[in-house]
């Protein structure tokens, strides 16, 4: 294998290592998944009746700028294919140009694989007090379902069948 060769594998790698650093950045949302940290704790349950739905977005960040790892991950990337067109000054600027548009699709992408459906669900408790929880939608409950809100000792609530 030439030199060239290994280069444009080095690249091809480097551009698959960052899609795969962003597929790692998605949160579960389930209320089925609990966090090794959360097995054992003690929580509250508290009885109650859902009296709203509505499907909502869960994103881990409102502005594009904040999704550092996929702009990092992005501008090598458009930053390594860029620098494959032209020589000289040329070549300068297709590096650059492709580390900034790499650096945006990475942004995106970033922010793409950190959002995802859920729905708020607003609970009357037996307590008289109402609660809203926004959680995966699976599993799905409806208006009038009889069920317990779960609310963790570091805050984490799901909402269960009862």
């Amino acid at each position: 294998m030439n030199t060239t060769s290994i280069t444009r594998y080095g690249k091809i790698l480097s551009v698959a290592l960052s899609i795969a650093l962003f597929a790692s950045c998605a949160r579960e949302i389930s209320s089925d998944v609990y966090s090794a940290s959360h097995v054992g704790e003690a929580s509250m349950t508290y009885p109650g009746v859902i009296i709203h739905t509505r499907a909502v977005t869960a994103q881990e960040h409102e502005r594009l700028e904040e999704n550092g790892l996929g702009i990092i991950g992005g501008g090598v990337g458009g930053a390594l294919l860029g620098s494959q067109i032209g020589k000289g000054s040329g070549n300068t600027a297709a590096t650059i140009g492709g580390a900034l548009a790499g650096a945006t699709a990475g942004a995106f992408a970033e922010k793409a694989l950190k959002t995802q459906s859920a729905v708020e669900y607003v609970v009357q408790l037996e307590n008289g007090q109402s609660t809203t929880v926004v959680q995966g939608p699976q599993p799905a409950f409806t208006v009038g379902q009889n069920v317990y809100v779960i609310v963790g000792q570091k805050g984490r609530s799901r909402v269960i069948a009862r």
